[in-house]
């Protein structure tokens, strides 16, 4: 908790010793008490000399123009009193000086072994190294020294530009010759990889003159065709051979059977001589396109053509082209050569997409579909072919046959109704329910079938479950017997209307729906829907879905189970209702008190943070009273001899003692702290109370002369700041007092400030130097108080305080 420098008294009471036995006042037995204390390290440190070496003390003490008492120097029987024995002497080494043994000459500070070597100051030959288990010299060097010549590990044949062999390096680490370390010191066109100057390059280590380093390799980009000018430049022309020209792609031939006929080397030899109808066997010959040609070719290197669709080149001369359209051609239908005949009855031949054909003159046909007759039937007069081939005559009519054409006329109570003349008068207009009395008009019966008798249209029947309640044949069968709550399985039969519902007829039968947000949970008819299923917490939703709340009271809101009241103490923090009140506000942290609220700690008597823990991180007492040195200061000259100090756990709350022309006795009225917990106010408030346990005794001269005075601090007070004069004698001091007071929160921390509440007046003579020391406060920031005295009397005159020194320290606020 606190880090002071401590001085063992084992220093000072030898020091002492050799003073005291000088001037032949005290015996060594009189610092017996001190032999095991420790005294804070002073301002300047005592240094002992040794005995034989120490010259007389002849020089005076003074200070302030009063002379200090003559001390001479101990013979060499009292300077032994203090030389240490045996047990005082580290037994390993300290530095090399100390190992002399052959071969063992370095020490090993941190073993304290004398050893062949060490390695951080390794001092072994350079082509060997220390080795940090044995520290005994191993191979393997350690300086570059080691790796000179071919003994030391060095590749031989020299180097990569074929000079001589290179000195090595020494890798330390690995304590082994290596040729290089970095690329530097490689040659050009090399690098160093694993400590050898293998060749390669990189973005520091360049290649020789006209080359690049391409993927750490050193190229000619004015002659390498796979980096031409640059790296990964490659140069590639299609269907050519090429070459790299002082940086620069060129094509050196074509291939068998290509040329470049467009002059540009970006594409290659692109042109195919043998099927390029553009450079038809050589650059510049494009085929020409003859008259009705589809399209032209080149094959072999000679041009060629096809004809476009329906044309021909019937007399072989490729001047004129495809000359002959054969599509339509009479004498060359189809072909060159293919003349269409003259059929009989039939005096026009025909050409039509390649295909001969002819033409019937007037009233005759070709009805046989044999070409060869030709138009054999004379449609004018034939039954079975009634004006044209195939058309008997109509039914339901009379025909009458002129000049070639059928004129009919249709019976009573038919129709032709499609207009199509070969099936004659097609309708019955009396029976046919799509042309009923008249052509197209059709009778229809929702629901039902239609019909048509004697020309009128009415229903035959209706289909199954529906019926023709209203008598009207114009709408049909309209009523549907399964589902008109109004008609339900019968014309005529009403569905009821029970409460919260409304009558429906299903299948034939009434049953009733119920209205949004009820429901028929007893199965009851009579009482329709008769719970509200938006409300009820035994049928929430839906009927038998009952809500729960554990730790709280269920309710049901628009058909979902929700949370109406928590118990006392619960909280329904994850806003499910499933699991009700699942939250205990009095131990969850996250929800202390209320939902999403974090607990935190005041001092109150409460757990305010939910963590089971009252009043946590809150002052339960004081502690760390016991440690005497928090502070140590000394005013005036000299070394201790006496030291009083409050009781355990207690402090300073006033001084007495006594005084004249200089302070001959000083001592201390002590208290103990003790922590007062006001409960009466929220949070509570925490104070310091000092409780009297009698006085330190008093350091004094051996006579102590003067007026005697005590001064006492106001209740609960300490002593937090000394005051006075000396030089190096206490002539005058004087107190400040201090009420501690307790600052802070279980989240802060809590530590002691203080106030002042009186200081007294300065006992003693106004005269040497002044000294004013306020108790500083520890590294947690609480002040201290007063706690100890150290004083020295004066050696020879017995009626002053020679030397004066305080101690302070601090409690600590311990919390729960």
């Amino acid at each position: 908790m606190r880090s002071w420098p401590r001085l063992s008294l084992r220093s000072v009471t030898a020091a002492l010793s050799i003073t005291v036995l000088a001037a032949g006042c005290f015996s060594e037995t009189n610092l017996a008490p001190y032999e095991d204390a420790e005294v804070p390290a002073k301002d300047t440190p005592v240094v002992d000399a040794p005995a034989t070496d120490a010259p007389p003390v002849d020089a005076p003490l003074t200070d302030g123009g009063i002379d200090a008492p003559r001390m001479d120097a101990p013979d060499a029987s009292e300077a032994a009193v203090d030389a240490p024995d045996a047990s005082d002497v580290d037994a390993g080494c300290t530095r090399d000086e100390q190992c002399t043994a052959a071969g063992m000459t370095r020490c090993d500070t941190a073993s304290g072994r004398c050893v062949a070597c060490v390695p951080s100051d390794d001092s072994c030959p350079a082509a060997q190294h220390c080795d940090p288990v044995t520290f005994e010299c191993a191979p393997g060097c350690h300086l570059d020294e080691g790796c000179s010549g071919s003994d030391a590990g060095v590749p031989d044949g020299g180097g990569a530009d074929g000079g001589e062999s290179r000195i090595g390096r020494c890798d330390t680490t690995r304590h082994i010759c290596i040729e290089c370390e970095v690329d530097d010191t490689c040659p050009v066109r090399t690098i160093c990889l694993m400590g050898q100057c293998v060749p390669g390059c990189n973005e520091r280590r360049g290649c020789g003159p006209s080359e690049v380093c391409c993927s750490n390799v050193c190229v000619n980009v004015d002659t390498d065709v796979a980096n031409c000018g640059a790296c990964a430049r490659r140069c590639a022309a299609a269907n050519a051979r090429t070459s790299c020209f002082t940086g620069s792609c060129t094509i050196d031939g074509c291939d068998t059977g290509f040329a470049s006929c467009n002059g540009s080397d970006e594409d290659g030899c692109e042109s195919h001589l043998a099927t390029d109808p553009m450079n038809c066997g050589m650059c510049g010959r494009a085929c020409p396109t003859p008259t009705n040609a589809g399209s032209v070719a080149c094959a072999d290197g000679l041009c060629g053509y096809t004809c476009a669709e329906g044309f021909a080149d019937c007399n072989g001369d490729s001047r004129d082209g495809c000359e002959q359209r054969t599509a339509d051609n009479v004498a060359n239908c189809g072909r060159c050569g293919n003349a269409c005949p003259v059929r009989a009855n039939a005096a026009v031949a025909t050409c039509a997409m390649g295909r001969c054909g002819f033409t019937c003159d007037t009233g005759f046909g070709d009805c046989d579909g044999d070409a060869t007759t030709g138009c054999e039937t004379d449609v004018r007069t034939a039954v079975t072919h009634c004006g044209a081939c195939g058309n008997a005559c109509p039914a339901h009519a009379t025909t009458h046959l002129r000049g070639g054409g059928v004129r009919f006329t249709c019976d009573a109570g038919y129709a032709d109704c499609d207009g199509d003349a070969s099936n004659g008068c097609e309708v019955d207009l009396n029976t046919d329910v799509s042309n009923c009395r008249t052509c197209r008009n059709a009778c229809t019966a929702s629901g039902g079938t239609p019909s048509c008798v004697a020309g009128a249209c009415g229903i035959a029947s209706c289909g199954a479950s529906f019926a023709d309640c209203d008598g009207n044949a114009a709408n049909g069968c309209e009523t549907d017997l399964r589902t008109t709550a109004s008609h339900c399985g019968r014309c005529g039969s009403v569905c009821p209307t029970p409460s919260h519902a409304t009558g429906v007829c299903a299948g034939g039968s009434c049953a009733f729906v119920c209205d949004a947000g009820f429901d028929d949970c007893d199965g009851n008819a009579a009482n329709g829907c008769e719970v509200s299923t938006a409300t009820s917490t035994t049928h929430c939703g839906v009927c038998g879905r009952a809500c729960t709340a554990p730790f709280g009271t269920a309710g049901c809101t628009a058909g979902s189970c929700t949370v109406a009241t928590c118990d006392a103490g619960r909280g329904n923090c994850d806003g499910n209702a499933t699991n009700g009140c699942e939250t205990n506000l009095a131990t969850s942290p996250n929800h202390c008190g209320a939902c999403g609220v974090r607990g935190v700690e005041v001092c109150d008597g409460v757990d305010n943070s939910c963590n089971g823990v009252v009043d946590e991180g809150c002052p339960t007492g004081l502690t760390g009273t016991n440690l005497l040195e928090f502070a140590y200061r000394v005013f005036g000259s000299g070394e201790a001899t006496q030291n009083q100090q409050c009781p355990a756990g207690a402090f300073a709350r006033g001084i007495f003692g006594r005084y004249g022309g200089l302070v001959s006795q000083l001592g201390m009225l002590c208290g103990t702290p003790r922590l007062v917990t006001d409960t009466s106010t929220r949070p509570y408030r925490y104070s310091i109370a000092i409780d009297p346990v009698g006085d330190s005794g008093a350091v004094q001269a051996n006579a102590p002369t003067g007026t005697g005075f005590s001064f006492e601090c106001p209740a609960n007070s300490v002593v937090g700041r000394v005051f006075g004069r000396g030089s190096p004698y206490l002539y005058q001091v004087g107190v400040e007092c201090v009420q501690w007071t307790v600052t802070g929160t279980p989240a802060t921390g809590f530590r002691l400030t203080h106030t002042t509440t009186t200081t007294s007046t300065g006992y003693g003579t106004a005269s040497g130097s002044t000294f004013d020391y306020r108790c500083p406060a520890d590294t947690g920031g609480t002040v201290g108080a007063l706690r100890g005295l150290s004083a020295r009397p004066f050696a020879l005159i017995s009626s002053y305080i020679d030397w004066f020194g305080v101690n302070c320290t601090s409690p600590d606020v311990t919390v729960r």
